[in-house]
């Protein structure tokens, strides 16, 4: 379907070069059309970054929702949504930059913000019920609630953007670093650690 392969070739491109340095030519040659094609299916290029970051919502917010759902606990639930990560990033590679560099977006053009104000929200709105979970349950001091969401947002957006450059592998030893720094075992006794380090390796 040609809309569709615009919509995937405009994640593609607006998470690699952004948005203002993006062209419908950028976008044309990934969807194997004519750049004035675009513009039967989409009037401006803000409605094609829109939909972009919408299309990249509705893929991988369901493996962050599977990766909560039912999990009481707020450290086991912080611990495999920054997994879930790994894995959405490595089914949908184009998405997860796109998605990291939207509040930056957001910041230097103000049609995006304006746009954006009323949501998506939802991968914000998640991390925010599982800190309230944590309070709930005692894992989490309530004055600190606002300031885990904020790291775990920033940490999420720093390990997408990076992605790139470490490489599949050293990615997803850094996503698994970050879910063991959630739920308190990335640092151990200097024997614990010499263990773990032959279990990551298959020793």
């Amino acid at each position: 379907m040609t809309r569709r392969r615009i919509v995937d070739s405009a994640c593609a491109c607006f998470g690699r070069r952004g948005y203002a340095t993006t062209t419908n030519q950028d976008i044309a040659e990934g969807a194997g059309v004519t750049p004035a094609a675009i513009y039967q299916y989409f009037d401006s290029k803000k409605a094609l970054y829109l939909e972009a970051v919408r299309s990249a919502h509705r893929l991988i917010l369901p493996y962050f929702r599977d990766a909560v759902a039912g999990r009481e606990s707020a450290r086991g639930a912080f611990r495999e949504l920054a997994r879930a990560y790994a894995v959405a990033h490595d089914r949908h590679p184009s998405v997860t930059p796109l998605l990291s560099a939207l509040p930056v977006e957001m910041r230097r053009h103000s049609e995006i913000a304006e746009a954006m104000a009323s949501g998506p929200h939802e991968f914000s709105e998640i991390v925010e019920d599982l800190a309230a979970r944590g309070v709930a349950n005692g894992e989490l001091a309530a004055e600190l609630s606002e300031g885990t969401v904020s790291m775990i947002l920033a940490c999420t957006m720093g390990l997408s953007l990076h992605a790139s450059l470490m490489g599949k592998a050293r990615f997803e030893t850094a996503v698994e670093a970050f879910a063991r720094l959630l739920d308190g075992t990335l640092l151990e006794q200097p024997d614990a650690a010499r263990a773990t380090t032959k279990k990551l390796r298959g020793q």
